[in-house]
């Protein structure tokens, strides 16, 4: 997976482990190149090859072959601009090009999440601060180990009581529990979080993504407590990635409240993601 330094968060070896029961995800791999495939109600799809450019025509050689195999029109999902700009150079009647803003992911400038500094993000220190001014001596952050992820997974259910529950929901459920199983073997994956007065109130967690990013996969917090989201977003950063140039939050799945949040915190960028459906 480190081969390349794709920005969507689709290409991080934990999103693909992490959601591979929803997508019953499998791959193939050759020399220059990995591919991955995933079925999505009764259509495989398959994401763009893990490769450097000199091999993109091998691998999507490959990907076609596959898709012959077994009877199936073209389908590549989370596919981003060099992607699309490659195979519609090559190919340019071939596909529908579906524009996926709802998966479009959110990159930060990861010093300013650290610090909350500048007139833009005035409102979050105000909140940070209040936060700082209630809990201060009663707060804790730390990185978060086995003893601690039933604590999580209770806080993800509080959570959860107030949303409609969909497949997303029970999809996202599932994969932080298989990160928990399995993380002291997942050494590159940190879990942070925030006990006040003893009791696990927020916790997230993420990996580099490439050189100068990383990816936040989760983050979960009370919201009856003013100021913990920004709190626990900083501290994670600053405690975890102190240096970390870039800070991918992922996508808001096109839900309002979502979708405003990530943009309050001021993207420095959206990585863009589009479908291609063979015509």
């Amino acid at each position: 997976m480190n081969k390349v330094s794709y920005e969507a968060c689709e290409y991080s070896f934990m999103t693909i482990y992490m959601w591979q029961h929803v997508f019953n995800t499998s791959y193939k791999i050759k020399d220059d190149y990995l591919i991955i495939f995933g079925k999505y109600e009764d259509d495989y799809f398959a994401i763009q090859p893990i490769t450097e450019k000199e091999n993109y025509e091998a691998a999507f050689s490959e990907i076609e072959s596959c898709f012959e195999r077994i009877g199936q029109k073209l389908n590549l999902r989370a596919i981003t601009k060099p992607w699309v700009d490659f195979l519609i150079e090559r190919y340019p009647e071939r596909f529908e090009v579906i524009e996926e803003r709802d998966a479009f992911d959110y990159v930060y400038d990861a010093e300013k999440l650290r610090t909350l500094s500048g007139r833009k993000y005035h409102s979050k220190k105000n909140h940070y601060n209040g936060f700082l001014k209630e809990y201060e001596g009663r707060y804790e952050y730390r990185l978060l180990d086995q003893k601690d992820f039933s604590e999580a997974i209770n806080l993800m259910e509080e959570w959860a009581k107030d949303k409609e529950k969909d497949q997303h929901l029970v999809g996202e459920r599932l994969a932080v529990e298989k990160v928990f199983k399995n993380q002291s073997r997942l050494k590159e994956t940190k879990v942070g979080g925030i006990y006040i007065d003893g009791k696990l109130e927020a916790f997230t967690f993420g990996e580099m993504l490439n050189d100068d990013t990383v990816v936040v996969h989760v983050e979960k917090a009370n919201p009856e407590i003013r100021g913990l989201y920004a709190a626990i977003n900083k501290l994670f950063l600053e405690n975890e990635f102190p240096n970390v140039e870039f800070a991918n939050r992922e996508e808001d799945l096109g839900l309002e409240g979502l979708r405003k949040a990530k943009l309050s915190y001021k993207p420095i960028k959206l990585v863009e993601k589009y479908t291609l459906i063979e015509k």
